[in-house]
């Protein structure tokens, strides 16, 4: 995708290289343009990933939602947004030999730095790998401006020997989105927070076994957990949602899941002493 910031220059373009942006991975991977870079931007937003622990800068509603996919998945290891193709010259040169118009900034006419939406590293049985991916809606994939962009990007990866494809609405379950974004901010410990590790545990054992044996409502089970331990109401599925972003409780991700519902578990991991990674991750 091409993000457009008014008022691209060279000098800015060097500047954000220096600053070590569209550089290193994991946690300390800088994306090539940030929600900051933006005076306004509605459906923008950041969320700390679980895979890198740092804050992930995402420009659209659909953006976020695959995300939101990839965070659930456990092949998934990095997630890179807003990567930047690097150097400018190398996608001038594929536009100029396929001639195709590169993109420029609105106000200096400049050619601004092209950019993939995500990077993604994903497992082997052993090592890694990487794929692009891109994420436009449906509908503006007829527009022949898109597909030029996009032939341009498509060219790129296919020279450094990386897979690249574009990805659309259609590709997003939302039913997985809507199910991980309620628990994506519990994923750690530490989002349960005054509560000790002790005292988690003992909810997870607790709420765990009245899940198993219950067909009533996991919110019913949860008010009943905190009342029998004394704790605020509500504690008790917060750490449920908890137990579901660690997959230490193994549910069907592709089935709605509502707190005014019985939750059906494929199973549980619930381990001694309570593990602030992924089990089996």
């Amino acid at each position: 995708m091409v993000r457009r910031s008014g008022g691209m220059t060279p000098e800015k373009i060097k500047r954000r290289i220096k600053e070590g942006r569209g550089q290193n991975s994991g946690g300390d991977y800088r994306p090539w343009i940030t929600v900051q870079d933006f005076s306004s931007r509605g459906q923008a937003n950041r969320e700390l990933g679980w895979k890198t622990g740092r804050q992930h800068d995402l420009h659209s509603k659909e953006e976020r939602e695959y995300f939101l996919i990839l965070e659930w998945s456990p092949i998934v290891i990095d997630i890179q947004e807003q990567f930047p193709l690097l150097p400018l010259e190398k996608t001038l040169s594929i536009a100029k030999h396929c001639g195709l118009h590169h993109p420029a900034d609105d106000k200096t006419k400049e050619p601004v730095v092209m950019t993939t939406d995500f990077l993604i590293t994903l497992a082997r049985p052993v090592g890694s790998f990487k794929v692009a991916r891109t994420f436009k809606p449906a509908v503006y994939l007829s527009d022949s401006s898109v597909i030029e962009k996009f032939e341009i990007e498509r060219r790129f990866w296919q020279e450094q020997g990386t897979d690249w494809g574009i990805v659309t609405e259609k590709e997003i379950n939302p039913v997985v989105v809507e199910n991980v974004a309620w628990v994506h901010t519990f994923r750690h410990p530490s989002a349960l927070h005054p509560m000790s590790e002790k005292l988690i545990r003992q909810v997870a054992r607790t709420l765990t076994e009245a899940v198993a044996r219950n067909d009533r409502p996991l919110s019913e089970l949860a008010l009943d957990c905190d009342e029998r331990l004394g704790l605020v109401l509500g504690s008790s599925l917060f750490v449920a949602r908890h137990l579901i972003a660690s997959r230490q409780w193994l549910v069907d991700i592709t089935k709605p899941i509502h707190p005014s519902r019985r939750l059906e578990l494929v199973g549980t991991a619930v381990v001694e002493p309570l593990m602030a990674e992924v089990v089996g991750e």
